[in-house]
């Protein structure tokens, strides 16, 4: 076959694929998202992190804003320092194990009961164990009430535990898309989270 007529016939190939029908982006069905889409499966192998930003929390009358550094280095081990909180200066709370310990300035006590612990100290019942979830934008390992997911598989609402977590805005990080404002409520509590810098 000489070269015009391989020309030829090359052209008429890219005109015929041109011609094709094409579909448009936004008739495309949306296909249920579950988590095992790549996204949320890449979160969800995510265990130790550093987090800074800030957070707010209101139940009933008691409510309290602080700076914020997560620590995180692996399922029952971590450290949350919290700056400014209750018109105070540092607050640690910190995991090792099955033991918590809440440390404000000399004061330091310990629980295994993390929710009860913080309830007590800072007039805020938070969902520890749920938030090691949550913060990344999976469900917990428990009873999901409903999800709903984005075109870019990113958890947008969660209705789990009696709570209502939205996620209004995500972050490109470490090539996953990790949240960075995150607002929680149920069980008479108000959680307002921004997460300003992750590092996994």
């Amino acid at each position: 076959m000489n070269i015009i007529k391989r020309i030829w016939l090359t052209s008429i190939c890219l005109i015929t694929a041109c011609a094709a029908p094409q579909r448009s982006v936004l008739e495309s069905p949306v296909e249920p998202v579950q988590p095992t889409k790549p996204v949320t499966r890449m979160a969800s192998t995510l265990s130790a992190w550093d987090i800074n930003g800030a957070i707010a929390a209101k139940s009933g009358k008691k409510a309290w804003t602080a700076s914020l550094n997560w620590h995180q280095q692996a399922v029952n081990q971590y450290q949350i320092r919290l700056f400014g909180p209750l018109g105070g200066g540092s607050v640690i709370i910190e995991q090792r194990g099955t033991a918590v310990t809440y440390r404000d300035g000399p004061e330091a006590i310990t629980s295994t009961h993390a929710d009860d612990l913080l309830q007590k100290k800072t007039g805020v019942r938070l969902p520890v164990k749920n938030l090691y979830y949550w913060v990344r934008g999976i469900p917990a390992p428990a009873s999901v009430q409903s999800a709903a997911y984005d075109s870019d598989h990113r958890l947008i609402s969660l209705h789990q535990a009696g709570f209502t977590i939205d996620y209004p805005a995500y972050t490109a990080v470490g090539g996953m898309n990790l949240p960075s404002k995150i607002r929680l409520q149920g069980h008479d509590v108000l959680i307002k989270l921004v997460i300003k810098h992750w590092d996994v």
